[in-house]
């Protein structure tokens, strides 16, 4: 059965097939192409004019350090089961509480898609403007990118390789030309040595923005990491994809605000005469950024909606993002989404305490434990948000690591009030 077969039969790649098995990189080069986005652009940026090059560079090497370490443990899961995150999660919350989680991941997904097709139709509006000197409206661009990047999405993990493949390599050329060509009148030291431009910002709040921004994607990368061929070679997909390569594009991203105190990266680009190559590296991220958030978000759905399968489950989604984008939702979206950061890594500190404390599966519909698990760990770090209080000067992973000792440990009180009631579960 070829892939696209697969995707029709059951909405999103439910099974995994023998010959769609591929080696870690691969997983690495989906994983890169989904970190170029205008959004790592700002956080490399913010990173950077906040606390200098030196601490900046620790900063993220070390945000990088804790989400490689926590992808490696979801990605070995979903090697070892098969499975993508929405089947994974039916062990720990239940078949209908799965369901529920899904959904609220997939809609989380479909925002995001809505925030960067609007990113991707700017940048195309702009590149033809400057090539041809026609302009052609937003709202135009809206719809031909989420034409592309459903039809892209139809064809599933197969299409995200191959375009990886093609795009990853051709974008970091750009970024890396770019930025040379930006520090081509300073010397190394003046780089290295560069002081903060911005307003100063403490070291945890710095390594909290770079886990916060790619927590969400870590949560669900069993959607792409169970292709991988063997258990082993999760290190080079979570280290190469997010150690490695997601920290070089957050320094490069940021270094040229140091020398200019221009933040945009696209704009310095622009000034050095690489305004044309920037739009073109900003619309192939914006097109392998969308078509993972797409696909995670119809495997969510299809698990969501169980009788909503198919190509047409695809269209649909796309379509849904489309109208978040025309809709200019991406103004008032972010912020939600941000909040949002905060109570979808629960999900992973759960699945992941499960599969390493070797619980039981749930036989509840919808699991009490993982719920209040999910509620009491999500809250706590919300509220200490608030309070600018952290238990590890990260959010996101505060709301994690929280998930993960709750859930081990109402499960086994649980268990043990259960002892007389094996068939009870939990």
């Amino acid at each position: 059965m070829s892939e696209s077969d697969l995707l029709d039969a059951h909405g999103a790649e439910i099974t995994v097939a023998r010959n769609q098995l591929v080696d870690g990189w691969h997983v690495a080069m989906i994983i890169v192409g989904v970190t170029i986005t205008l959004p790592a652009f700002l956080v490399g940026a913010s990173i950077m004019s906040s606390v200098g090059t030196r601490t900046g560079l620790a900063a993220i090497l070390t945000g990088d350090l804790i989400i490689s370490l926590v992808g490696m443990a979801a990605m070995y899961i979903a090697v070892t089961r098969r499975q993508s995150t929405y089947q994974i999660l039916d062990a720990s919350f239940g078949p209908l509480g799965s369901r529920i989680i899904s959904f609220v991941i997939a809609l989380t997904l479909l925002g995001w898609f809505g925030v960067t097709v609007a990113f991707f139709a700017e940048a195309v509006a702009k590149a033809f403007l400057e090539l041809t000197g026609i302009y052609l409206p937003v709202q135009l661009c809206i719809v031909a990118g989420c034409l592309l990047m459903t039809s892209t999405t139809i064809y599933g993990f197969r299409a995200m390789d191959l375009l990886s493949k093609f795009t990853v390599p051709l974008m970091f050329v750009i970024l890396l030309g770019g930025v040379v060509a930006i520090a081509s009148d300073y010397s190394f030291r003046d780089i290295w040595f560069a002081e903060p431009s911005g307003a100063p910002a403490a070291f945890g709040e710095m390594v909290s923005m770079v886990v916060g921004a790619l927590m969400v994607g870590v949560t669900i990368v069993p959607d792409l990491a169970r292709f991988i061929r063997r258990p082993g070679q999760v290190v080079t997909a979570s280290g190469g994809g997010y150690g490695i390569a997601s920290s070089l594009v957050l320094v490069l991203a940021g270094l040229p605000v140091l020398m200019t105190g221009q933040v945009s990266l696209i704009d310095n680009m622009f000034a050095v005469g690489f305004g044309i190559p920037a739009l073109v590296m900003m619309i192939f991220a914006s097109w392998t950024t969308n078509v993972s958030n797409l696909y995670s978000s119809c495997l969510g759905l299809s698990q969501a909606i169980p009788a909503f399968t198919g190509k047409r489950l695809a269209v649909v989604a796309g379509t849904i993002g489309g109208l978040f984008a025309l809709s200019g939702i991406m103004t008032h979206l972010i912020g939600f989404l941000v909040f949002l950061g905060i109570f979808i890594p629960p999900v992973a500190g759960i699945y992941i305490s499960q599969f390493l404390v070797r619980l039981p599966r749930t036989v509840k519909s919808v699991s009490p434990v993982a719920m209040l698990t999910w509620g009491l760990s999500a809250g706590i770090s919300f509220f200490l948000a608030r309070a600018q209080m952290s238990l590890t000067f990260v959010p996101a992973l505060d709301s994690l690591l929280l998930a993960m000792l709750f859930y081990a440990l109402i499960s086994k009180a649980t268990g043990a009030l259960l002892r007389q009631r094996p068939d009870a579960g939990f």
